[in-house]
């Protein structure tokens, strides 16, 4: 396969992908090609909730929709997509938690935009969360990234314009994001409110310009 990895492989702080049977694609054969049909995959739901500001119907922050959103970036690829895993990962909650955190994620959501001015530091939340209860066989980090920027979006905010393809390959960035999580985890958010201020900074200085 010219070096290339096979799709069994994982990098470092991934959860690994056990069974290939729900792959809808038979002829992904390496880890760049199925990072490839993902990426395309994705690319839809970030035009759909990204590229104009969504609605809250469009968006509800509901779990039924929290399950919509990983099928939309998902399920061109996976025919697991947007199904809550039914078996207990190396990371996340025990599958049958899955349900009750996600609800209690909505109502979190709901009492942070009332009480907690800073919209940013509501979708840094949100994001650890999301990450943590880690619904679905793969692909939660990607997912829980694209729920804080659609609620940066839908509140008016610049997005965070995470570089995937460095998270998404053994790379510098990518360490120092699992480490920000490792860090949040333990109970101190600073550094992933930094990586998220970061480059959310970074995008909004390219829409503004020089």
């Amino acid at each position: 396969m010219g070096g290339m990895m096979d799709v069994s492989e994982t990098l470092p702080g991934e959860t690994p992908i056990d069974d290939l049977s729900g792959l809808k694609l038979k002829d992904v054969r390496t880890r760049k090609r199925l990072s490839l049909v993902e990426a395309e995959n994705i690319l839809k739901a970030t035009v759909k909730y990204l590229a104009a500001k969504p609605s809250r119907r469009s968006a509800p922050f509901t779990v039924t929709w929290f399950l919509k959103l990983h099928r939309e970036m998902f399920g061109d690829v996976w025919d697991w997509a947007g199904k809550p895993r039914k078996t207990d990962l190396n990371i996340g909650v025990a599958w049958h938690q899955i349900e009750s955190d996600l609800q209690s994620l909505t109502s979190d959501l709901e009492f942070w935009k009332k009480n907690w001015s800073d919209v940013l530091e509501q979708a840094v939340y949100s994001h650890h969360r999301s990450v943590r209860i880690h619904p679905f066989m793969n692909g939660n980090g990607r997912w829980a990234r694209m729920l804080g920027n659609i609620w940066l979006r839908l509140h008016n905010c610049p997005v965070t314009q995470w570089p995937e393809e460095s998270i998404g390959t053994v790379s510098p960035v990518r360490n120092e994001y699992l480490a920000t999580i490792r860090s949040a985890d333990n109970g101190d958010m600073t550094p992933l409110l930094d990586i998220h201020r970061r480059f959310t900074a970074k995008a909004a200085s390219e829409v503004e310009g020089p």
